[in-house]
């Protein structure tokens, strides 16, 4: 365990330097946004180590350095979502023009806000006792992760709302990314990330409806959410099989078998 807290700052460095210098705007975002996911799921595990009001002042830090450069992202996975649904040029252009007023206002000095909150964090996190994170921290943080990412289900059977699929694809990405933290192997972590995969696209369609719902005069943009919505619908009929199956076990079974896996005798 005494290598994941290292790993995690040399992460954040990684990240500030590939956001100030990215090979293009899209990529270095996205890049960024998904390294902060993981970096996130990190501290999850690292919470009882580090003690819960160090967790609280990063999680925030990292959460709200995603939100500066997200709507440039969000622009961009509308345009692709709608080619997934096959929108029409007149739709793609529309959302093209909101693309580029989203990046024009992050190259107004968001983006390198963003790097430079990175690199503050790694210096701050050089400075906290990690203590490895702990076995125990490690087991704790993914028995709460998968206990959540089984409640959510149960939400989403319960009452599939858009806000309910949202916070299980959260949940879902977390456990994805302790799960390669740790170094578990590829028969755990790869179910999760086609779930994580499927359950994203399922939040950009109901993304992509919203958007065609608030132009709901204009026909083209009809035509396209209700094509994303029967893509949505799709998605969350898979998802939901594919859930039921991963969260089968109770949380302590499921970590005491990662743990067998990941850390054989």
């Amino acid at each position: 365990m005494n290598d994941l807290a290292p790993t995690a700052i040399a992460e954040l460095e990684h990240l500030a330097a590939g956001l100030r210098n990215p090979p293009d705007v899209d990529t270095g975002v996205h890049a960024t946004r998904k390294g902060i996911k993981r970096l996130r799921a990190f501290l999850r595990l690292a919470r009882s180590s580090i003690g819960r009001d160090a967790y609280r002042t990063e999680n925030r830090a990292l959460r709200d350095t995603a939100r500066l450069i997200a709507p440039a992202r969000d622009a961009l996975v509308l345009i692709e979502t709608a080619t997934a649904v096959a929108a029409p040029q007149a739709v793609l252009e529309i959302l093209g023009a909101g693309h580029r007023e989203a990046i024009a206002e992050l190259e107004g000095g968001v983006r390198i806000d963003a790097a430079n909150r990175l690199r503050a964090a790694a210096i701050r996190w050089g400075h906290v006792a990690w203590d490895g994170p702990s076995a125990g921290s490690v087991r704790v943080g993914l028995t709460e992760t998968y206990r959540r990412g089984l409640a959510d289900l149960a939400a989403v059977q319960s009452d599939p709302t858009d806000t309910a699929f949202h916070g299980w694809r959260r949940r879902v990405k977390y456990i994805r990314y302790q799960l390669e933290t740790i170094g578990a192997p590829p028969g755990f972590t790869k179910p999760f990330t086609i779930l994580g995969d499927d359950l994203g696209l399922e939040h950009d369609n109901t993304v992509l409806i919203g958007v065609c719902s608030a132009s709901a005069t204009n026909a083209e943009f009809l035509r396209v959410g209700e094509a994303a919505a029967r893509r949505r619908a799709a998605l969350r009929t898979s998802a939901l099989v594919m859930g039921n199956h991963l969260f089968a076990p109770d949380p302590e079974t499921y970590v005491e078998t990662v743990e067998g896996a990941a850390y054989p005798a």
